[in-house]
């Protein structure tokens, strides 16, 4: 079982010697992604199960101080904060594979529905176009405070859609200023290795470069595990995760 990291800071703190370090918000540094460079011919998988035990709340874990109560409180549609849906799974790839990483950013949509955050946490590249459609039946207006990246996307009304850039890796909170329940994560990284597990914990991240590489499976909590994994072309190397607060 690899060593379990509760804080992201304490990541920083054991990634501070590998290459590039580490940016604001305990993201790993820049991983260079241009565009029409061609798929590892080396490449292998890393597949696994993410075990996740968050001590539930009775406030909704992402509730805003900014917003006010002025319509019926969403829908139970937001996971709940134990889901391993919550977790993303990325690696940090070797010096070698970092400087020929083959992929360029790719758009993501967060929609709003059901006066949620759909889905709750959103990973993306640095870099990468984030699409904000309101697919509900009232007014949203999103908008983050974070370092990483804050916007304010003024409110809109329902069938249309704002969109950000992300330049910046980091955790960005999001929260609606209409809707003070609403609330949602997106995590910017500098590698273009990363998934979410399904709701039962399963995840498998596919064309990794052989070699050795930092696993780094991270919950929306602020709570991670981290493990050092050798990766060999054409098999299938598995890493368990186990996160707990």
């Amino acid at each position: 079982m690899p060593s379990r990291l509760t804080v992201l800071g304490t990541i920083a703190a054991a990634l501070a010697g590998s290459a590039g370090g580490l940016h604001s918000a305990d993201v790993p540094a820049a991983v260079a992604a241009p565009r029409g460079a061609g798929v590892f011919a080396a490449a292998g998988a890393i597949e696994g199960t993410v075990r996740v035990a968050v001590t539930e709340q009775s406030d909704p874990p992402m509730l805003s101080p900014y917003a006010r109560r002025r319509y019926r409180p969403p829908a139970p549609s937001a996971p709940t904060p134990g889901s391993p849906v919550n977790v993303v799974v990325y690696v940090i790839p070797n010096d070698s594979a970092a400087a020929a990483a083959p992929l360029a950013p790719a758009a993501a949509t967060i929609e709003q529905r059901n006066r949620a955050i759909i889905p709750h946490v959103t990973a993306i590249q640095r870099g990468a176009r984030v699409d904000f459609p309101n697919r509900d039946d009232v007014y949203h207006n999103l908008f983050s405070l974070s370092e990483a990246r804050p916007f304010n996307l003024g409110r809109y009304p329902p069938g249309e859609s704002r969109s950000e850039v992300f330049p910046r890796a980091g955790v960005v909170r999001m929260f609606c200023d209409i809707h003070s329940e609403m609330g949602g994560t997106i995590l910017v990284l500098d590698t273009w290795l990363f998934t979410q597990p399904d709701a039962s914990g399963a995840y498998r991240l596919d064309r990794v470069p052989e070699g050795r590489h930092r696993v780094v499976a991270w919950h929306d909590a602020s709570i991670a595990d981290t493990a050092t994994v050798t990766v060999t072309s054409g098999a299938a190397t598995r890493v368990d995760f186990e996160l707990t607060d």
